[in-house]
């Protein structure tokens, strides 16, 4: 039997544009736990939910998100016709329907992050991510209440060095990409208390190896998939 809550990695990318508030809306009408979205800052100071530090892959436009201002940004298609939104208005389309789990981008914007969570009074149904400790560091430092997780994509050369860092703060969620996954790895950051994610699991045969890791979250970009699983497997 498996238990695992559903990410659905930039909202349900495989139904609509990534990061997009129809993407986030068809997570959640699909049945996710969790959204996952990619937070940045525009150059009039706005939190923007967009990926990549460059425009030009999403949308028509073309050039760096901190050269644009929120105007500018949201004039661009994202496909589908859909804008860029910002961390806002992702705020208010999932608040109280799902939780979210908040990447953290570039450095510099975790204040502000941690200002939009606190005024919108979601602290109990967020996470804050990123692969920056320092970015990490500074949310707990901020605000010690809120749940923060660690992305991994490549291995520290000192790995139980690194996990130390991580419970010094606090941090007890490693999310961790699924090419670095192996079963020892697992043992050992559970031996040590940590909680742990997998992404991205898109095909039938991923959710299956993965699922068998008896992840506490698992992300897909293809959230519906999860689902199916789920239910087919009697998970509540």
């Amino acid at each position: 039997m498996y238990y695992f809550e559903i990410v659905g990695h930039r909202g349900a990318p495989g139904q609509a544009p990534e990061n997009t508030l129809l993407s986030f809306e068809r997570a959640i009408r699909t049945g996710v736990d969790w959204i996952e979205l990619d937070v940045r800052r525009s150059r009039d100071g706005v939190l923007v939910v967009i990926h990549d530090e460059m425009v030009d892959r999403t949308t028509d436009g073309s050039g760096r998100v901190s050269d644009m201002g929120f105007g500018e940004l949201e004039r661009l298609d994202a496909g589908a016709g859909q804008r860029i939104p910002s961390l806002q208005q992702v705020v208010d389309l999932a608040k109280g329907r799902v939780k979210m789990d908040i990447e953290i981008k570039e450095k510099g914007i975790e204040e502000d992050v941690v200002n939009t969570i606190k005024k919108n009074g979601i602290e109990s149904q967020c996470m804050v991510s990123s692969f920056s400790y320092d970015s990490i560091k500074k949310v707990k430092e901020l605000c010690p209440r809120l749940v923060t997780a660690a992305i991994m994509d490549e291995m520290p050369e000192d790995v139980e060095k690194y996990m130390d860092t991580l419970l010094g703060v606090d941090t007890r969620i490693l999310m961790l990409s699924k090419k670095i996954v192996t079963e020892p790895f697992i043992g050992e950051a559970r031996r040590l208390g940590f909680s742990l994610g997998i992404w991205n699991a898109d095909t039938t045969a991923e959710i299956e190896r993965y699922a068998a890791m008896d992840p506490e979250y698992l992300c897909s970009n293809y959230p519906e998939m999860l689902v199916e699983f789920r239910q087919a497997h009697s998970i509540v």
